[in-house]
């Protein structure tokens, strides 16, 4: 039943002068394997309906799981904000929801749930809407309420579900319409803002393909911002085109290729990037009266739209994308980094490498990046000659696991480190991601888990956690993961999509990797936050992965010092509860063991934290 895993992480941090080689076996091979994208998204073709089959199911006791979904393409790229934190410790998740009847799934629509400070509500049974809707975005409305904005695909309309009370009471609707003579839109991000968060904004799609087939003011493709402060009885602006995003910029804006920042400083923002033409930010600090357009990857063709033909191996972005405010309004955005190709004139479709690898960090300090930085290498085997490390702005890449390999990719149209979510807190940036996971696999597809990193901001980065690298989730596809920009009680609170097949049951369109399976989607606290980064060429102390984990009885950690002082050990369980706590004094550099009795806990994941002075590393256990 037991399958060993052992995940290599980094110990020492990275810099800008250091060498760094990812220690992947090499297979030539896969930087040749290419694939096929186009900007035209028909995953929502609504199928005549079928009888629900009985297929393989998921279960998963360790897994904090909110809801289930059959339903499992959660985002065609960026990911909407799905989950969020309160400040009174309450928290709300939302995700796209349909159990019935594949592939047409006539019960689609926003699944929800609710943390009320102590336990989760019971898995939602049917969705908030009245209707078939999809692509839900969350976001706080009012004093005390919450909103979600999804769409209508069958109308092509946005869908807005709001209560004065978050958690509980009967759910009001509006809705919004495209502009005159484009009644479809679709693929909506919200977010709110003001004192009592009751602007709403929203962008979304017009996509030409579902309207005719006529451009909207010369796209092709286009993205429109809309604002209302009544409670959507009247937008000002309504549907509009923003000054940086028409047609003397770009040929077309893509379906979910965008996503919100959470207000902060008196800002907000959009990043909007399909990974060829070029990549940008539309920031705000009136609120939405103006906004200026910030480029942070330069394309070689900004009006690329796949009819050319004469696109040379570039390096760019996935399409999956996401955006943070600091407290000083400055903005911060993680894309995944792809190779794309397009040699074919008039196809209206490129060619991208499913094993790109890579996942990219920038702010708005720093210049805008392009194909020569970030390279048109496939997979690498060595990133210390790349400028995107050079400047701290690669933040993560595949891991290595001994001598095991990649066995294959699924379908997301992704990198293989991708789909990211950046939080920002305490003057800490954090990265969680979706990455390809070395050692796991089906002997088809490697899984993807949930992996983290965190920096100052300095160019040094963290070593590399896992978060679903334990037993429970050996055979484990973790994907499509949002992160609640705030941060309550010292915890990040994940959400994110697990079955046990890699891929879904959507994509490719025309040949989908697996039948539908029952997915949960799952709740995942992170805590303890980790706290103090080194300096980048020594550690004042390492720490061992507990030994043996997962744990039964008696587990060693050794702590590495180099050093003299006191040194603590605390343990805490999944809520982020400390359960144990021990002191000792290092009177001496070198090995110091802590040895701790575990027969006498719930089996289940905890987090032990070695603390000397400022500093403290963070890894994660497993109790058997």
């Amino acid at each position: 039943m037991k399958k060993t895993v052992l995940l290599m992480t980094i110990s020492l941090l990275i810099t800008a002068v250091m060498a760094q080689k990812t220690g992947l076996i090499p297979q030539s091979r896969l930087n040749t394997i290419v694939a096929t994208q186009t900007n035209h998204i028909t995953d929502e073709i609504v199928y005549p309906a079928n009888e629900i089959n009985d297929y393989v199911a998921n279960e998963r006791d360790q897994d904090i799981v909110v809801g289930n979904t059959w339903y499992d393409l959660q985002s065609n790229s960026t990911m909407a904000q799905r989950i969020y934190a309160y400040d009174d410790g309450t928290i709300a998740a939302t995700w796209t929801r349909g159990v019935q009847s594949p592939p047409s799934y006539p019960d689609r629509g926003t699944g929800y749930n609710y943390f009320d400070g102590s336990t989760w509500g019971p898995a939602p049974t049917e969705r908030i809407e009245n209707m078939r809707t999809g692509w839900p975005s969350y976001a706080p409305y009012g004093e005390n309420g919450e909103i979600i904005c999804s769409h209508d695909f069958g109308a092509g309309d946005l869908i807005f579900s709001w209560r004065e009370n978050k958690g509980t009471g009967e759910w009001n609707f509006f809705t919004l319409d495209g502009p005159e003579g484009y009644d479809f839109m679709a693929w909506p991000r919200m977010t709110t803002s003001g004192e009592n968060r009751d602007v709403i904004h929203v962008i979304a799609n017009l996509p030409t393909l579902q309207n005719g087939d006529v451009p909207y003011e010369g796209l092709s493709g286009a993205t429109v911002y809309s604002r209302s402060d009544d409670g959507g009885q009247t937008w000002d602006p309504e549907n509009v085109i923003l000054e940086g995003m028409g047609s003397d910029y770009a040929k077309t804006w893509g379906a979910d290729d965008y996503a919100w920042a959470e207000p902060n400083a008196g800002v907000i923002a959009f990043v909007s990037f399909g990974g060829i033409a070029d990549g940008i930010i539309m920031k705000s600090e009136d609120n939405g009266d103006s906004w200026e357009r910030i480029t942070f990857y330069e394309s070689p063709d900004p009006f690329f739209d796949g009819n050319g033909g004469d696109l040379p191996l570039c390096g760019g972005g996935d399409g999956y994308n996401d955006i943070a405010i600091d407290d000083d309004g400055v903005v911060h955005v993680a894309f995944g980094r792809q190779i794309h190709l397009d040699d074919t004139p008039d196809d209206d479709a490129w060619s991208y490498y499913p094993y790109s690898d890579g996942l990219i960090y920038w702010n708005e300090t720093m210049p805008a990046l392009d194909t020569a930085q970030i390279k048109a290498d496939i997979l690498p085997d060595d990133w210390s000659d790349f400028p995107i490390y050079q400047n701290g702005q690669l933040a993560a890449w595949t891991q290595p696991n001994g001598n095991d390999t990649i066995i294959g990719v699924a379908t997301y149209y992704a990198s293989l480190t991708s789909m990211p979510q950046i939080v920002i807190y305490d003057d800490i940036i954090n990265l969680f991601y979706s990455a390809l996971s070395i050692g796991f696999d089906n002997d088809e597809y490697n899984f993807r888990h949930i992996w983290g990193r965190f920096t100052e901001g300095d160019g040094n980065w963290s070593e590399y956690t896992d978060y679903t690298d334990d037993v429970f989730h050996i055979f484990s596809e973790c994907v499509y993961p949002s992160a609640s920009p705030s941060v309550y009680s010292d915890n990040y609170s994940i959400l994110y999509m697990t079955d046990n097949l890699p891929g879904n049951s959507t994509q490719p369109s025309d040949a989908p990797t697996h039948d539908p399976v029952n997915n949960n989607i799952v709740y995942l606290p992170i805590n303890p936050i980790p706290v103090g980064l080194n300096d980048g060429k020594t550690s004042l102390f390492k720490i061992s992965q507990n030994m043996p984990n997962p744990a039964t009885h008696e587990t060693v950690i050794v702590v590495n010092t180099e050093v003299i002082g006191p040194v603590s050990l605390t343990l805490s369980n999944l809520l982020g509860q400390k359960i144990y706590y021990v002191t000792k004094n290092a009177n001496n550099s070198g090995n110091h063991t802590f040895k701790l009795n575990v027969s006498g806990l719930e089996s289940g994941i905890y987090f032990y934290t070695v603390q000397m002075g400022e500093k403290a590393i963070t890894k994660k256990m497993l109790v058997q």
